[in-house]
C-alpha cells in the first residue's frame, strides 16, 4: 500500500486513531488477529495497537488467506513472539484446518494457560491423530472453554485430577464427527466446583450419574448422544438443551426431577416410541418442534406446568396442556417449503388431526401464526366449520409480516375469534405485551432445547436463527 490510510473529518483529523486503546481494542476484537496485525500500516498510532490488544483470534477457515502452510505458522510465530506479554489475553481462539507440527501445536495449546485467558476456545478437528490430555488445558484463569478437538478422558480420572479449573463457569466439548468413542467420565466433571454451564456435543455420557455432583449447574446442553437411564440430580438447573439424543422410557422422571427448570424446547423428527410428560412446577417457556406431521406421529405429549407463560409449537403435533394460565401461544409449521409442495389432500391429512391440539391451546391469551399454518388451516375449512372457536379468553391473533387481516377467511375468522366478541387480528403486539416480564423468569437467556433423533443440515444455521426468534 503506497498511502497510508487515515479515517478523516474535513480538517483533516484522524479521529479513529485519537480513540483511547480500550476502544481500539474493542474494535480489533471483531477482526481475526491477522486483520488486526494489518492494521500496523495505518499510521503511526496503529503500528503497535495489535501488540497489546487482549484478544488472539487465529481462523484459518477463512478461506480468503492467502499463505501457504508454512506461512501460517510463521505468522503466528511472529504474533507470539512479538506481542507484548504483561498485556493478559482476555479471549485466545484457534480455528485451524492444517494440522501443524507437535511441538508448535503443543506451544498453541499452553500459550492460554501461561498468559491468564479467561476464554479459550479451540477448534482442532483435523488433529484426529494427536488426542490431548484434559490436563494440557488446566489453567486457574479460564473460566469459558470450548473445546472441537481429539481429546483424551482417561480410563478413569481421578477426583484429585490434573485437570484443575476452579474458576470455569462454561464448558463446551464437541466432539468430532470422525471420532466414534468419546466418553465422558463422571470424575472429570467433579473437577470443576463452579461449573455453571455445561454443552456436550456427541460426547457418550457414563451409564452411571449417581456420584456427579453439580451444585451451581444452570443450563444444560447435550446433543448428539443416548440419555442414561439413571435420572439426573440438577436441583438448580434453570434451562436444557437435548439435541439429536436417544431418550429412554422414563422420561416422564427425567422431567419430574427438574423441579427449577423454566426453558425447555423438545426438537424431534422421528416418532417417539412412547408417551411421556413433561411435568416442570416451575416451568414458564416451552418449545416443541418436529418435522413429522400428526398423521405419522400417533404418540402424544402432555404438559403439566401451572405456571407456564409462552408455548411455541414448530410443526404438527398431538400435545395436552394441563396448565392454569397462557400467555402466549405460537404456531408454526416446521418447513415451509415441504408445506408449500403438499398437494391440498396431504394438506388435509396432516391438519385435520391437529384441529384437536389447537382446542388444547383455549386458554391462550395471544396467538401467533405463521403464513404457513394460516394457509393450512384454510385446506381444512370444511373440518373447522363444524366445531366451534375454543379460543375464549383470547384477545389478540397475531399475522405474519405481510399478511393482511383482508386476507383471512370468513370461516377461519370466525373460528379463531368466535369465542371472545373483542379479540381482534393485529400485525403487532401492543407494547405492553413486548415489555412484559414474568416474575422469577429467565428475561436475559431463553435458552432452546432440542431433541433430534437423526442428524439434520443446517443445524447451526437453525439454531441461531430459531433461538433469536424465540426471544421475541
Amino acid at each position: 500500500m503506497n498511502q497510508r490510510l487515515k479515517i478523516t473529518n474535513q480538517g483533516e483529523v484522524d479521529r479513529l486513531s485519537s480513540l483511547p486503546d480500550e476502544l481500539l481494542h474493542q474494535i480489533l476484537s471483531f477482526l481475526g488477529t491477522r486483520q488486526a496485525v494489518q492494521t500496523s500500516i495505518l499510521s503511526k498510532r496503529w503500528r503497535h495497537v495489535w501488540k497489546i490488544t487482549p484478544f488472539l483470534t487465529f481462523d484459518w477457515y477463512d478461506q480468503l488467506f492467502p499463505y501457504t502452510h508454512s506461512s501460517i505458522i510463521k505468522f503466528m510465530e511472529h504474533v507470539l513472539s512479538n506481542r507484548n506479554h504483561e498485556i493478559h489475553v482476555s479471549c485466545f481462539k484457534l480455528f485451524a484446518v492444517y494440522p501443524f507440527p507437535p511441538s508448535f501445536l503443543t506451544r498453541l495449546i499452553r500459550y492460554p494457560n501461561e498468559h491468564n485467558v479467561k476464554e479459550v476456545d479451540v477448534d482442532l478437528e483435523f488433529h484426529r491423530y494427536q488426542p490431548f490430555k484434559l490436563s494440557t488445558f488446566s489453567s486457574d484463569t479460564t473460566q469459558k472453554l470450548k473445546l472441537r478437538a481429539p481429546l483424551d478422558f482417561g480410563d478413569s480420572l481421578k477426583l484429585d485430577c490434573e485437570w484443575v479449573l476452579p474458576v470455569l463457569k462454561t464448558l463446551h466439548l464437541v466432539c468430532p464427527p470422525h471420532i466414534s468413542d468419546y466418553k465422558l467420565t463422571v470424575s472429570c466433571l467433579m473437577c470443576l466446583p463452579a461449573l455453571t454451564t455445561l454443552r456436550l456435543d456427541g460426547v457418550k455420557l457414563p451409564e452411571s450419574l449417581s456420584s456427579m455432583c453439580l451444585p451451581v449447574l444452570t443450563s444444560l446442553s447435550v446433543k448428539r448422544c443416548k440419555l442414561p437411564e439413571e435420572v439426573w440430580d440438577f436441583p438448580n438447573l434453570l434451562s436444557l438443551e437435548l439435541d439429536d439424543v436417544r431418550l429412554p422410557e422414563n422420561m416422564d422422571d427425567f422431567f419430574s426431577a427438574l423441579v427449577s427448570v423454566r426453558d425447555v424446547t423438545l426438537y424431534f423428527t422421528k416418532r417417539f416410541k412412547h408417551d411421556f410428560t413433561i411435568c416442570c412446577p416451575q416451568l414458564v417457556h416451552l418449545k416443541i418442534g418436529t418435522r413429522l406431521i400428526s398423521s405419522s406421529f400417533d404418540r402424544e405429549i402432555m404438559v403439566v406446568a401451572p405456571k407456564l407463560y409462552e408455548f411455541c409449537c414448530m410443526g404438527i403435533f398431538k400435545v395436552i396442556l394441563d396448565v392454569d394460565e397462557l400467555e402466549t401461544a405460537s404456531i408454526k409449521v416446521w418447513d415451509a417449503n415441504q408445506f408449500n409442495n403438499a398437494t391440498l389432500r396431504q394438506k388435509m391429512l396432516a391438519y385435520r388431526p391437529f384441529i384437536n391440539t389447537l382446542s388444547k391451546l383455549r386458554i391462550a391469551k395471544i396467538l401467533t401464526l405463521d403464513s404457513a399454518m394460516i394457509e393450512g388451516l384454510s385446506a381444512v375449512l370444511v373440518y373447522l366449520t363444524r366445531v366451534p372457536s375454543p379460543f375464549k379468553n383470547l384477545k389478540h391473533v397475531k399475522l405474519p409480516r405481510g399478511c393482511e387481516e383482508s386476507s383471512i377467511s370468513t370461516a377461519l375468522r370466525k373460528y379463531l375469534l368466535g369465542g371472545n366478541p373483542g379479540a381482534t387480528f393485529v400485525t403487532a403486539l401492543p407494547q405492553s405485551k413486548l415489555n412484559h416480564v414474568v416474575p422469577g423468569s429467565l428475561t436475559s437467556q431463553k435458552v432452546c432445547v432440542f431433541y433430534t433423533m437423526e442428524k439434520r443440515q443446517g443445524e447451526t444455521g437453525w439454531l441461531s436463527s430459531h433461538q433469536e426468534g424465540y426471544r421475541e
